[in-house]
């Protein structure tokens, strides 16, 4: 194992490692590529069961595609070697044609790297055409990607630019929701803007302004805390960011604390097989592993002078394929409606009597009005169009009482790939034996197994669970830019100001809200108030 692991480390670094030696020589500003090539080295070679990159790419990442594998991917694409994508980009598509993303963001995501492997498939002139902006902050960063290496969007990169610009927060950064800035956002946000940040002066402020923030929120360690947890895909992203704009964040004073880069910081996470956790100690994530890898194709791509992680060098805008009108236009009304999908409503009993009711109540009018002598043409025309209103109202609100929505019945998953484990539970609450609405024991939700299909995120499992079992859930937002305002009647800031609910998977807060993480099989949610949210 450990020859056929050396020998994918080969195929896949080999490029790298001459066009590295080549910048060298070029006196690029980018020249200490050691950290990143390591991260690089431990990260591809930790690849299991396969002889090559290659191979790697058309078995394990094949079947992941859709689920998991798309950083990898791209990083693949943009490593400057010449593989073959045609199985990863068939089994892609596949997944796509099989299963519904309701989310904008995640489309985007697709879209991305389907043009990363130079496919000039349909879905991404679909995507590009119907999502940007359509949800928060990230719709437009992707959005802004998409435009920038060709491809045409509905807005012109100029207004993305100007829409990304009206939301930059006090702070100097961007976040999902509200106006404490996030490292995570910030940085994806400036990985965008990066290419304009010199032909428009306001891209350039308002970078300068990014980079202010960046500096002041990193640890003394080197890296970056974001949902209260210190993690490496936040100094991943700042890592991508920086490459972007021409920094340099392994020499560059702003991004050294106390002599600590970025890449320490990522370092402090690897768990010494090409690993990485989300948090310190922790267990393997994917997530982490591919973003780290970002960062360091990010940085090698920088060493040999070439463009942005996020420049796609295989992109072929001209050469894409657009679909119908019709189907395009079915395609945009579906992209509409981010929010997760549901199960399709049945006709509430109630409104066949309803209706009724309005109709009587109209001919009731009609024989008051010829009882008091109100016969004019003008007064039966009122009563007409007060009977539509009434029937309209009828027809299209639906009244549900708690109990019709709380139904106690568990969803079925038709494509069921595993079952996630759900508790909720406010056992940091003070005085809860003085509280009616609220357990003595704080739990609101004992751990309950739900079925998830493909791409379910936590978001979803919650409100499936608030369903089954009757648990009240407050949220603003949509889609990947949910919040959780409140459960179970308990809400944000009612026990101090920095009082609220987190959620933990498997034992670590995310960097990124419950509508954008998507779950895997055996994973174990928590939701829990705390009254110190961030700390």
């Amino acid at each position: 194992m450990k020859t056929k692991l050396l020998a994918l480390a080969f195929a896949l670094l080999c490029p790298v490692l001459c066009t590295g030696a080549l910048s060298a020589s070029a006196e690029s500003p980018f020249a200490d590529t050691a950290q990143a090539q390591e991260i690089a080295d431990s990260i591809l070679q930790s690849a299991q069961d396969a002889q090559s990159a290659q191979e790697w790419l058309d078995t394990t990442l094949c079947a992941q595609a859709g689920t998991g594998a798309e950083w990898y991917v791209l990083c693949l694409a943009q490593s400057g070697h010449d593989y073959d994508f045609s199985a990863y980009e068939s089994a892609l598509l596949t997944y796509l044609a099989k299963n519904t993303v309701p989310s904008a963001t995640t489309k985007q995501k697709y879209a991305l790297v389907l043009a990363a492997i130079g496919s000039t498939d349909a879905y991404i002139s679909s995507t590009a055409d119907s999502t940007v902006g359509s949800l928060g902050i990230m719709s437009y960063v992707y959005g802004l990607h998409l435009a920038h290496n060709g491809y045409h969007t509905p807005m012109p990169a100029d207004q993305i630019i100007s829409e990304i610009l009206s939301v930059q927060n006090r702070d100097g950064g961007w976040a999902i929701s509200g106006t404490v800035s996030d490292a995570d956002v910030t940085a994806m946000t400036l990985q965008a803007l990066a290419p304009y940040h010199d032909t428009h002066p306001e891209v350039g402020a308002a970078v300068s302004r990014a980079l202010s923030l960046l500096s002041e929120k990193q640890t003394a360690r080197g890296g970056f805390v974001s949902y209260g947890v210190e993690n490496p895909e936040s100094a991943a992203q700042v890592v991508v960011a920086l490459c972007a704009l021409g920094i340099d964040p392994m020499t560059d004073p702003r991004f050294i604390k106390q002599e600590n880069t970025l890449f320490d910081a990522i370092a402090l996470f690897s768990l010494g097989n090409g690993g990485y956790a989300h948090t310190e100690g922790g267990a393997y994530s994917a997530q982490a592993g591919a973003q780290v890898l970002c960062a360091a194709t990010a940085y090698l791509r920088a060493s040999r002078g070439q463009a942005p992680l996020y420049k796609l060098d295989r992109a072929r805008p001209d050469q894409v394929q657009t679909l119908p009108e019709s189907e395009r236009e079915s395609k945009s009304e579906n992209a509409a409606s981010p929010l997760p999908s549901a199960p399709q409503k049945q006709p509430l009993s109630y409104k066949p009597v309803a209706c009724a009711i309005v109709l009587l109540l109209g001919a009731g009018g009609v024989i008051l009005l010829i009882a008091c002598k109100k016969t004019h043409y003008k007064n039966f025309i009122a009563l007409a169009l007060a009977v539509c209103v009434l029937l309209a109202a009828v027809i299209l609100i639906d009244v549900r009482r708690p109990k019709d929505y709380y139904n106690g019945e568990e969803l079925t998953k038709s494509n069921p790939v595993g079952t996630v484990t759900l508790t909720v539970r406010c056992d940091a609450v003070p005085g809860l034996d003085q509280i009616d609405h609220l357990p003595n024991d704080g739990i609101l939700l004992s751990a309950k197994t739900v079925e998830i299909e493909a791409g379910e995120t936590v978001y979803d499992v919650l409100v499936q669970a608030a369903r089954a079992y009757g648990l009240h859930v407050d949220t603003s937002g949509m889609g990947e830019g949910v919040y959780v305002r409140g459960i179970g009647y308990l809400y944000e800031q009612e026990h101090g100001a920095l009082s609220g609910w987190n959620y933990r998977v498997n034992g670590s807060i995310p960097s990124m809200g419950c509508g954008a993480y998507s779950l895997s099989d055996g994973d174990e949610i928590v939701w829990e108030y705390t009254l110190t949210v961030g700390k």
